[in-house]
């Protein structure tokens, strides 16, 4: 197989492509047919790509170039963004939701934490927007939904994070009622009381983009 940095360049070039035939992916990145048919071969057999009549990355492939996503940032110095608001009073939601047994495992598991059961909800100030949005398309650490039986709950997308020195991890919600102006905070504490917060307190979270 192809050596690391050639291989997440024909993962890149084929991430534009995805949902294409092999032939139309071929015309679209100017390459032989044959050319990209023998790279496509490789990968799958790698387990890269995925087998089928269209080009799709396998999650393997996926975190191939999460990993190079995570290098570049690094290298330009893009590792942490600071999200400013105030707090705000949440809707009880999140308690219940962090105690559910399939969320929290796998906050202890991934994140290294048992969360307190519930979230600290900070509205975020207009020039922290377009911050907050970086979050939405970077990979963070996939905390998977899951099924009870009874109801399906969506997946979460977790972010180290620290307030006021308390390390935690911002959530971004597959399944929630807030706007994007809303971001909430799990940590291993009750952060409001730590702190002695109150509805409408500024607050600063320092997040860490190569979690």
């Amino acid at each position: 197989m192809e050596r690391r940095p050639l291989i997440r360049g024909y993962l890149l070039a084929l991430a534009k492509v995805e949902g294409l035939t092999p032939g139309e992916a071929a015309k679209a990145l100017g390459v032989s047919r044959q050319g990209l048919y023998k790279s496509l071969k490789r990968l799958e057999a790698a387990g890269l790509v995925e087998p089928g009549p269209v080009i799709k990355l396998s999650e393997t492939g996926r975190d191939v170039l999460r990993g190079a996503l995570r290098d570049l940032m690094e290298y330009f110095g893009i590792a942490r963004i600071r999200l400013e608001g105030y707090l705000a009073r949440g809707l009880g939601e999140g308690a219940y939701y962090i105690s559910l047994e399939g969320y929290r495992r796998q906050i202890e598991e991934k994140l290294g934490f048992t969360p307190y059961p519930g979230t600290l909800n900070v509205v975020l100030t207009p020039d922290s927007l377009p911050y907050r949005r970086y979050l939405d398309s970077l990979p963070g650490i996939t905390i998977k939904g899951f099924s009870d039986g009874l109801r399906t709950y969506g997946s979460v997308k977790a972010f180290r994070c620290s307030v006021a020195g308390i390390k935690g991890a911002v959530l971004i919600i597959e399944r929630t009622h807030h706007g994007p102006e809303v971001v909430e905070v799990i940590a291993p504490i009750k952060v409001r009381d730590a702190l002695g917060l109150k509805d409408g307190d500024p607050i600063a979270i320092e997040v860490d983009l190569l979690t």
